[in-house]
């Protein structure tokens, strides 16, 4: 009865530790609230790249700044196939509090693997942040 008391506050402690971490994440920076870079495959090998970004507050720039996009044949080892920019790819970036955006479409090969790692931006005139973010592994369709 004894370790079972014991073992109960032990559980309890670990689970007020989880929701203190949580809501202490909640937010990224002073800039930044949530972001996120998604692949979407789509039909005939495309990979479609989506941009989701909140800012605290209305910014005067917010997106991504680069993203690194890599293929792999055989989901294992991956090379780095294409850099986008911003000031190649306006539309990565734009203003205001939230920015959502499919970015860009890249022409990939049906049956090989993609992800990539992204650098999500917000900033306004008193400074920014930039963080980057790594995709989920995808495989692209026929």
């Amino acid at each position: 009865m004894k370790k079972a008391k014991i073992l109960s506050q032990i559980l309890l402690v670990c689970i007020v530790s989880t929701l203190l971490c949580v809501g202490a994440s909640a937010r990224s920076s002073n800039y930044l609230d949530l972001y996120g870079i998604v692949l979407t495959p789509q039909s005939g090998g495309k990979i479609v790249i989506t941009v989701d970004v909140d800012g605290i507050r209305s910014m005067t720039q917010i997106g991504a700044t680069t993203i690194f996009l890599y293929e792999s044949t055989d989901g294992t080892d991956f090379t780095r196939i294409k850099t986008y920019n911003y000031e190649d790819y306006p539309t990565m970036m734009g203003s205001g509090r939230h920015f959502y955006e499919d970015v860009v479409t890249y022409s990939g090969v049906a049956g090989r693997y993609y992800y990539a790692i992204g650098y999500c931006y917000a900033g306004d005139s008193t400074g920014h942040d930039e963080q980057s973010y790594t995709t989920s592994v995808v495989r692209a369709k026929a």
